[in-house]
């Protein structure tokens, strides 16, 4: 039997949803559409009302019969403020944003000074800073989400393998929670992107897709049938472990960070610049610093040193994509992270490359949606805090 609280609750959850979905919709609109008593429908909107979550505004128009104008009821997307944090090997980046998913503030901060157990207590106090720099009180955050750059036990809320900032094992959730005055979620920080593209970007159009970051390491984060699919040990998507050359993977080859996988390290925008400083052996230009944003830019320009580079990259990821839709069957892949601004001009080879070995019809496309993973970690927040907001 379910308890009368539940049933309030469910109803609650259910009216909020439809708001937001519906906005300046009536309550009578309300009754007519979820099935749900006038009496109830009322009783629950004053709830809302007077907990800040909607507002409810005069109609310009008179209702169909002559009455008295009806009102129209609108989500409060400033009700309370969400906190995302996208931790990286190079970088941490944090915004704070409303329910929306506006953003209204930002900052970030290089990561590698603070790797280790230091990093969680800055990540911390640059939250609150955050926060204040806002002009927001705590009461207002509605919590954290964090994207973290490796394995996570999402339901434990333990790092337990992020080899680009020296965690493993970590209790990163009750740490931070000890550390800020509001809950914190965590996951992978490519399940995050995944999830700040359901929210804002390819989600409203697919409900199958991949989203694949190339950074420091490669990730991948999946939606089937408009959920995230983490897999039975958080592992889903790994696939910086996934071996493109067999020949070159029963060989040594040099690793980016202790832990990470083939692909990381054939693809990731340390390996790049590592591979052009090898080629640059005995040429001008090996004192240089070679970002892979740098070596890109000379592959576009016909240099034959970085094209060389570039096209073994290419080539590893391309077989990477072939891989991966052959068991998914995704709708589109997304592809995302610091190393995909500058794919542009190489999707046209990358899908040439997938059409020759495999009959599945994918599209390739880079991610349009700006700061995907900061909205993903807002996102993650949602979706896992027990609320009324909860899908």
């Amino acid at each position: 039997m379910v308890r009368s609280n539940n049933i309030k609750d469910l109803n609650k959850r259910i009216i909020i949803r439809y708001i937001q979905r519906n906005p300046g919709v009536s309550r009578s609109d309300i009754s007519k559409a979820l099935s749900i008593s006038k009496p109830t429908v009322s009783t629950v909107v004053d709830k809302l009302l007077v907990e800040g979550w909607v507002s409810e505004e005069e109609s310009i128009r008179g209702s169909s019969s002559g009455g008295r104008k009806p009102f129209n009821i609108y989500f409060n997307q400033d009700a309370y403020y969400l906190v995302g944090v996208d931790i990286g090997g190079t970088s941490v980046k944090m915004a704070v944003m409303n329910l929306g998913g506006t953003v209204i503030n930002q900052l970030s901060f290089e990561t590698q000074p603070f790797v280790g157990s230091q990093l969680i207590p800055v990540i911390a106090d640059m939250i609150k800073k955050l926060v204040q720099d806002s002009n927001l009180d705590n009461n207002q955050i509605f919590g954290a989400g964090i994207g973290v750059p490796g394995i996570t036990d999402v339901n434990k809320g333990v790092v337990i393998d992020a080899p680009s900032i020296g965690w493993k094992n970590v209790p990163l959730k009750s740490q931070m929670e000890y550390l800020l005055p509001f809950p914190v979620y965590l996951d992978n920080d490519v399940n995050v992107a995944a999830l700040g593209e359901l929210w804002k970007g390819m989600g409203t159009e697919n409900n199958n897709f991949l989203v694949i970051t190339l950074g420091t390491g490669i990730g991948c984060g999946v939606i089937i049938n408009g959920q995230l699919y983490r897999g039975s040990s958080y592992s889903a998507g790994e696939i910086g472990y996934m071996v493109t050359d067999k020949d070159s993977a029963e060989k040594k080859y040099e690793h980016t960070f202790t832990g990470y996988g083939f692909l990381d390290n054939h693809v990731g925008g340390p390996s790049i610049s590592r591979r052009m400083l090898s080629n640059l052996v005995g040429k001008n230009g090996v004192n240089e610093v070679w970002s892979a944003k740098k070596v890109f830019q000379m592959a576009m320009d016909e240099d034959e040193i970085a094209l060389e580079v570039i096209n073994e990259t290419l080539s590893h990821l391309a077989f990477a994509l072939v891989n991966v839709i052959s068991i998914i069957n995704p709708e589109r892949i997304v592809l995302g992270g610091g190393i995909s601004k500058s794919m542009n001009q190489f999707l046209p080879y990358l899908s040439a490359t997938i059409e020759k070995h495999i009959p599945i019809q994918t599209e390739l496309e880079i991610t349009s949606v700006k700061d995907v993973s900061l909205l993903g970690a807002g996102y993650l927040l949602l979706k896992e805090h027990e609320s009324i907001l909860k899908d």
